[in-house]
C-alpha cells in the first residue's frame, strides 16, 4: 500500500481542485503529461484514461503508490471513458466523485452517479468546490482511509 491518494479523471474533471482540498493548499502547477505528486495525493493525467493501453499503468500506480483512489467524472460534460467495473481492478478503496454538481439538475446528477457506480466504485458523492457541497464528506472519506503513520 502506498502513501498517497490517487486522483483520476479526464482533463477538466477537477483533479487539481480536489487535490487542493485534500492537501489543504492550492497548487499553481500547469497541465502535465506525467503524474503530479504532492504531499498527500497525486494526480494521474487524463491522457492515462483516454488511452486504454495506459490502464495497466494506472492499476500499477495504485498498487504501488496509493492508499485510496478517487475516480472523477466532470459533471459539466458528463463524459467518461471508464469501462464497466474499471474501479474493481484497484485493491484500494475507491470513491467515485461527480464534480461541478452545482451546475447539474437532479436527472443529470443521477446519470453521473450511475456512471460511477457502473465503473465499480465503492461509494459515490456529488462535489462542488463552488458551493462546498460534498467537501466535508470527501475529506471525511479520505481521513477514514488514510493509514496511520
Amino acid at each position: 500500500m502506498g502513501g498517497r491518494l490517487m486522483i483520476i479523471g479526464l482533463p477538466g474533471s477537477g483533479k487539481s481542485a480536489v487535490s487542493d482540498l485534500v492537501e489543504g493548499t492550492a497548487s499553481d502547477h500547469r497541465h502535465r503529461e506525467d503524474c503530479f505528486y504532492r504531499t498527500h495525493s497525486f494526480e494521474v493525467p487524463g491522457s492515462y484514461i483516454e488511452n486504454h493501453w495506459m490502464h495497466s499503468v494506472v492499476i500499477m500506480l495504485s498498487q504501488n503508490q496509493a492508499f485510496g483512489v478517487l475516480l472523477l467524472i466532470d459533471g459539466a460534460s458528463g463524459e467518461t471513458l471508464y469501462s464497466s467495473g474499471f474501479a474493481r481492478a484497484f485493491n484500494e478503496p475507491c470513491l467515485g466523485v461527480l464534480t461541478k454538481c452545482d451546475q447539474l439538475g437532479e436527472e443529470e446528477r443521477k446519470r453521473g452517479l450511475a456512471k460511477l457506480v457502473d465503473a465499480g466504485t465503492d461509494a459515490v458523492l456529488c462535489l462542488s468546490t463552488t458551493t462546498g457541497e460534498g467537501v466535508n464528506e470527501l475529506l471525511d472519506w479520505v481521513r477514514n482511509i488514510t493509514p496511520n503513520e
